[in-house]
């Protein structure tokens, strides 16, 4: 006897969009509202809810299904928490509700450091002053999706593309070499800052016009803060 093909169901989610999924996936939770219209029905009707955190919901259960375990990596500059728990709540899918409060919650920490060089040079009777500061590069440590959900397209992940949103990683940098931007978009995140350490080598001068190079080094530390 031939293996029967899985049942598809398809959500009707705003935007007059078609959302299609397998019939198992929306049973994943026996006692949400999904498995209780799926059971009965092979449309559903999505689209007087919000159809990209309906998305969301359906995208986690599948992954759920797929590895057995409930993990919700969110996407990339994501921050409607509260609507997306409503949401759950709403389909009563209890366990995934709580699993997406335990992801809103999580303390993160990132680490900030950059490379850079600072040029150093005879002022008038003002003696040494800084005249610039140069940063070749800015380098992001942390969980890897976390990073992704601060820093979004700025982010350069090349060194550590396959790299799985649950894991840490040292390699990614910014695309750009803005302190201040990177910490604007770390504060719009909720992060605040608890640490930092700096290394700067002792800076010399020669006498005349010549100017010397001196490197440092800054590392800054920040600890998410709970919603």
């Amino acid at each position: 006897m031939p293996r029967q093909a899985p049942k598809v169901v398809k959500l009707r989610i705003s935007g007059g969009q078609i959302l299609e999924t397998f019939k198992h996936v929306l049973l994943r939770q026996p006692d949400s509202l999904f498995a209780e219209m799926a059971k009965q029905q092979s449309i559903i009707d999505c689209a007087h809810r919000d159809g990209r955190l309906v998305r969301l919901l359906v995208d986690s259960l599948r992954k759920w299904q797929e590895s057995g375990s409930g993990v919700f990596c969110p996407p990339e500059e994501f921050d409607e928490w509260r609507q997306l728990i409503a949401e759950a709540k709403y389909w009563r899918l209890q366990q995934l509700e709580e699993i997406i409060r335990n992801a809103s919650t999580a303390a993160n920490s990132i680490s900030v450091a950059y490379h850079g060089t600072l040029a150093v040079g005879k002022q008038g009777h003002a003696g040494l002053d800084i005249n610039f500061r140069r940063i070749h590069r800015i380098l992001i440590s942390g969980r890897a999706w976390a990073c992704r959900q601060v820093f979004g397209r700025s982010l350069n992940e090349t060194r550590d593309g396959n790299m799985d949103s649950s894991r840490y990683t040292s390699r990614f940098y910014l695309t750009h070499t803005f302190l201040e931007q990177a910490f604007d978009a770390l504060a719009a995140h909720r992060y605040k800052l608890v640490s930092s350490t700096s290394n700067n080598p002792n800076m010399t001068t020669t006498s005349g016009a010549t100017v010397e190079q001196s490197v440092k080094e800054v590392d800054l530390q920040v600890e998410a803060v709970s919603p």
